[in-house]
């Protein structure tokens, strides 16, 4: 695998704040990094975020820091849906979530999406690691991504009923989640 770098902010659709994103496809898999610095519920909000995930894009570890609140969450996973806590503790809550799914970024949307190969019009349901900010609370979460075309995907949050068409460029990194993120010029 040819070493590759992806860089560009992503701004909220409301609100004010940006996220600088990079991932790093490395030959043992992918990193995803991010700095939020946003308004969030009239309460500012500075955040970073480490995804690992191996060349499958099965998510592997995760480290998510609220610096402003002084809160760290940090989980790993197998790649086959076990996840444990920072002290290698398993979490049972999470048997069968393969992805990961940070509230404060569309980066994890590209998770799914590289390692989901349906046919147009086709959906598949999963089960993510839901991680809320800033509250860093988590538990399963049950989603569906439908392939709408090559760069449209339809994200639907199956407990929580929101849906929204997401498009993605040729590498399935989000340029628009209508109503919430959209890529900076």
């Amino acid at each position: 695998m040819t070493h590759r770098n992806w860089r560009w902010d992503w701004l909220p659709d409301q609100g004010s704040g940006s996220e600088q994103f990079e991932c790093e496809a490395l030959a043992s898999g992918h990193v995803l990094r991010g700095q939020i610095v946003a308004d969030l519920e009239g309460a500012g909000i500075e955040a970073s975020y480490v995804v690992e995930a191996d060349v499958a894009w099965r998510t592997r570890r995760v480290r998510v820091e609220i610096a402003n609140r002084g809160r760290i969450l940090e989980i790993s996973a197998n790649g086959t849906g076990r996840w444990s806590d920072q002290e290698g503790i398993w979490i049972p809550a999470l048997d069968g979530c393969i992805d990961v799914d940070i509230s404060l970024t569309p980066a994890t949307n590209t998770l799914p999406i590289r390692r989901l190969n349906p046919a147009a019009g086709e959906a598949v349901d999963i089960s993510v690691a839901y991680i809320l900010a800033p509250e860093l609370s988590l538990r399963a979460g049950p989603q569906r991504y439908t392939r709408l075309a090559d760069r449209l995907w339809r994200f639907h949050g199956v407990d929580s009923g929101f849906t929204a068409d997401i498009s993605v460029d040729a590498d399935g990194f989000v340029v628009d989640y209508p109503g919430l993120f959209r890529r900076g010029v």
